[in-house]
């Protein structure tokens, strides 16, 4: 069994080795040469790099600076074979790498350039040798690239936390047969075919790589306009309502299609019954739909690193319905927190107007699991990594440098959810605060490159840099060093090492693994001067969900807040500090990045199962002779029906005296007349309403308003379950809550009794007006009831709010053990359930539950048609199927 993990990005790309077509000019070893070979031409790149334009802080640039500016020949932190485990993209000029040589861009569209250009020529540029200017014949991409050398080194781009967890899981031998799936990140229409087929070989072979080809214009388009400007900015609450954003929408929803049918088509090529599927992210959210399309019995799963927002967000994207049922051809949806599951399943609520539950989305035909799975960081990994010698030095060369200094550490994306801008807001408010810190406090914000146009945001973190520096700088002291770049890995983990406080202002991401590689860091072992730093972390990070109650949690809006905090940390004892420390290492040690993979694997290979099993299920019909036969070899029986499904017209008591409703209440009674028969009736309706109806059967036991009221059978009184008066609060809320949309719902009633309400809009005018309200109320009670045991059931015409702390399982297992202890009564050996409603899963569940357990010799569970009741054992075609059932069975 193969699992393919799909991601946009392999984890590998290809680096050319010829000249003439490149931006990117690095060496073609790859070499990374360390600190004490790099010091000697630190100041001639120093000087080079003021010439081009400062990619550091501006202001005074001192030697505190420019030990973080590498020569271009160095690896980036996103480059390392086991880089840094962030779970968002790196980002970088796509067919400009000033690491690789690869091709440039062709793409010429979409958009047109004169609403959406980007900066640098899109036309490839060809350096033409000496001898060759007088030729006819023009040099081509294609014609350099032809017999050009090439080899495969590990990618710029890609989600490293991924790579990291998949390799994790590897070695710990939770996935034993892999396939990567993604693009190269790299323009390939000037490479031809017989280039093309060698590098998928040789990845497919050698690097256990499957290399979709996608043409310039089509990544461009779902990359860097739909993906990075239209999807990112939303799933970051970062929506801007401007004719660009329109643009690049309307143009590039195509190739954001076009991208996904491609991957479908290289899966589906290499996919065989019993492989996996893996789908990551929201650049391919349609992938798992078309996945299903063309391999309906195929195993997949997909799991969402990004934040996921609150459905008003959502609702604005004018592809939401597509981008959702994409998802929704999983047999798995994971997230990185409940929050971002709640958003998701509000979502589908509010405009797939599906009926959601905690424990994911009900569809037509099944159950969607939607679960929160937290990712980690390979700790295994990361402590091999800062024992390397590279490491070390520069632990020493920093340490050396910031002798005597409080280090504060950033490290962040340069885009608006960053939050780099709110962080130098945070700190200039900290050093106006706290002027004691002042002389011998640094700030080191490493702030890597963006695909958005962010011009405006880097004047104002420009400006806020300079303005810091300006005025809090001396001449031997400079508290911020602003690097807008990315750093070495090495590099970047002995800042971790040496820092005293790392600071996470993120105002919107997915999960944030820089502060696991904090704590680690922070173990005292990397040869640094600090112990137990402490992590200073935005609420808005996926992160802080598993870090809840952490005392040094802020808000990265709140300015104040983030200033008192940063003193707060450097103010804080040793002993608290360890304390802290303690804390998150624990935590974060229930979410490694193998138990990430081991654990969603698992879920997803159960979800598959039960879902297959469903399938199976709904292929076979209840055989009638099986029903038979073990009901005959039983000694004691015991029947729970739904009222709906023997009397699927029932409604008042005239319905149940007339044609067919009579013949089923005969059928019914001799089924109960029989002693070792027990018969129980359940229904969503009141003790009156029931009573009234099966007035002429007092042996058939009854359970009223799904579970709250009992009546055994051959008795008169009925017992109630639930208190009343615990129940008047909320019932009288959500009485004006149904009251509201009554008014706007023309036809609709409002159906209370004792334990439930019910907003029945079966008779209203306009059905299209009433689904849709109906929806709406139905996901405000779900989303606002908070601790209250309730939940609101949405089913076909009505929307009803019940008790959870009561069900129609808890109370047939209250009937099954007053049955069970009756004096010479023998034990139940055979039990019959059959409903059609979402009110009876639970009755389903609590049935398969006693088979595990053996209680029942004979357990048979039955739905009718194709509800995604996933916990029935068997289906029957209608009521009428069914009547046939129980009336072979009276002899």
């Amino acid at each position: 069994m193969t699992l393919y993990v799909a991601s946009l990005f392999l984890p590998y790309t290809i680096d050319f080795e010829a000249a003439g077509i490149w931006r990117g000019q690095g060496d073609f070893d790859g070499s990374n040469p360390p600190p004490h070979e790099v010091e000697g031409r630190l100041a001639e790149l120093h000087e080079e790099a003021l010439r081009k334009g400062p990619s550091m802080a501006p202001g005074a640039t001192t030697e505190y600076e420019r030990i973080f500016k590498p020569p271009h020949a160095l690896k980036s932190a996103a480059d390392e074979p086991r880089g840094p485990s962030s779970t968002e993209t790196p980002v970088e000029s796509w067919g400009s790498r000033p690491k690789f040589k690869q091709p440039m861009s062709k793409a010429t569209n979409p958009p047109d350039s004169s609403i959406l250009s980007r900066p640098g020529s899109t036309e490839p540029s060809v350096d033409r040798k000496a001898d060759d200017l007088d030729s006819d014949e023009p040099i081509t991409p294609q014609a350099l690239l032809s017999d050009a050398k090439w080899i495969v080194k590990s990618a710029v781009q890609g989600n490293g936390g991924l790579r990291n967890a998949i390799d994790a899981a590897a070695r710990a031998g939770i996935v034993k047969d892999k396939a990567w799936v993604g693009t190269l990140g790299m323009p390939t229409d000037s490479l031809e075919e017989h280039t093309r087929n060698n590098i998928a070989l040789q990845l497919k072979e050698e690097f256990d790589s499957l290399v979709v080809f996608v043409g310039d214009s089509e990544f461009e388009g779902h990359y860097f306009h739909f993906c990075r400007n239209v999807l990112y900015p939303a799933f970051h609450y970062q929506m801007q309502e401007s004719p660009r954003h329109k643009e690049y929408e309307d143009h590039s929803w195509k190739q954001y299609v076009k991208l996904n049918e491609m991957f479908a088509e290289t899966i589906a090529a290499q996919w065989k019954p019993g492989d996996r599927i893996w789908v990551h992210d929201y650049h391919l959210m349609l992938l798992p739909r078309m996945l299903r399309d063309k391999l309906p019995g195929a195993e997949i799963g997909f799991f969402m690193h990004t934040a996921f927002p609150s459905s008003e967000i959502f609702r604005c994207l004018s592809a939401r319905k597509t981008l959702l049922e994409g998802m929704l051809g999983a047999n798995i949806i994971g997230l990185q927190t409940a929050e971002y599951v709640y958003h998701f399943l509000h979502t589908c609520s509010r405009i797939l107007r599906l009926e959601v539950s905690a424990d994911g989305v009900y569809l037509p035909d099944r159950l969607l699991p939607v679960k929160a799975f937290p990712m980690g960081i390979d700790l295994d990994l990361m402590n091999h990594q800062r024992q390397l010698p590279e490491v070390k030095e520069w632990v020493s060369k920093i340490s050396e440098r910031y002798q005597g200094k409080h280090l504060i550490v950033g490290r962040d994306r340069l885009d608006a959810a960053g939050g780099v801008k709110q962080k130098l807001l945070s700190y200039e408010k900290f050093l106006k605060r706290y002027p004691e810190w002042r002389d011998n406090v640094v700030l080191v914000q490493v702030a890597s490159s963006s695909a958005l146009d962010l011009t405006d945001l880097e004047t104002q973190i420009t400006k806020i840099a300079m303005r810091i520096n300006s005025k809090y700088s001396t001449l031997t002291h400079q508290p911020l060093v602003l690097l807008k770049q990315d750093i070495t890995f090495a590099q970047f983990l002995a800042l971790m090492s040496v820092a005293e406080i790392f600071i996470i202002t993120s105002l919107r991401e997915g999960m944030n693994l820089s502060g696991h590689d904090f704590v680690v860091c922070q173990d005292g072992t990397s040869g640094g001067p600090q112990r137990y730093g402490s992590l200073i972390l935005s609420e808005f990070t996926g992160s802080a969900s598993i870090w809840s109650g952490y005392e040094l949690l802020v808000n990265p809006w709140d300015y104040v807040q983030c200033a008192d905090t940063i003193n707060r940390a450097l103010c804080m004892s040793a002993e608290d500090k360890e304390k802290n420390w303690h804390f998150l290492a624990s935590r974060m040690a229930k979410h490694t990045a193998s138990m990430w993979c081991d654990t969603y694997l698992k879920s997803l290979r159960q979800a598959y199962e039960i879902q297959a099993s469903r399938e199976l299920h709904t292929i076979s019909s209840l055989s009638m002779d099986t029903v038979r036969e073990k009901y005959n070899q039983s000694c004691s029986r015991v029947f729970i029906l739904a009222d709906q499904t023997i009397f699927p017209s029932l409604r008042k008591r005239e319905e149940v005296s007339t044609g067919g409703n009579q013949e089923v209440l005969s059928m019914i009674a001799a089924l109960s007349s029989d002693p070792k028969n027990t018969l129980y009736v359940t229904s969503s309706r009141t003790p009156q309403q029931l009573e009234l109806s099966l007035a002429d059967s007092p042996h058939i036991g009854l359970i009223a308003e799904n579970g709250a009221f009992l009546r055994e059978p051959g008795q008169s009184k009925w017992q109630q379950l639930l208190d009343e008066t615990n129940t008047r609060d909320w019932r009288r809320g959500i009485q004006k809550v149904m009251e509201y949309f009554q008014e706007r719902t023309e036809g609709a009633t409002i159906e209370e009794r004792h334990f439930s309400i019910t907003f029945n809009y079966k008779a209203a005018v306009d059905k299209e007006l009433a689904i849709r309200q109906a929806a709406e109320l139905n996901d405000q009670i779900n989303s606002a009831r908070g601790n209250v045991p309730i939940r609101a059931v949405l089913t076909d015409g009505a929307v009803t709010v019940e008790p959870t702390n009561v069900t129609k399982a808890t109370t047939a297992e209250l009937a099954l053990q007053r049955i069970s202890s009756q004096p010479n009564h023998a034990t139940p050996d055979f039990l019959f359930i059959a409903g059609n409603s979402r009110s009876d899963e639970a009755l389903f569940k609590w049935a398969n539950r006693i088979e595990r357990e053996g209680r029942f010799q004979n357990v048979i569970s039955v739905t009718m048609g194709t509800q995604a009741i996933t916990a029935a054992a068997t289906v029957l075609d209608d009521s009428e199927t069914l009547i046939n059932v129980l009336a072979s069975l009276v002899v």
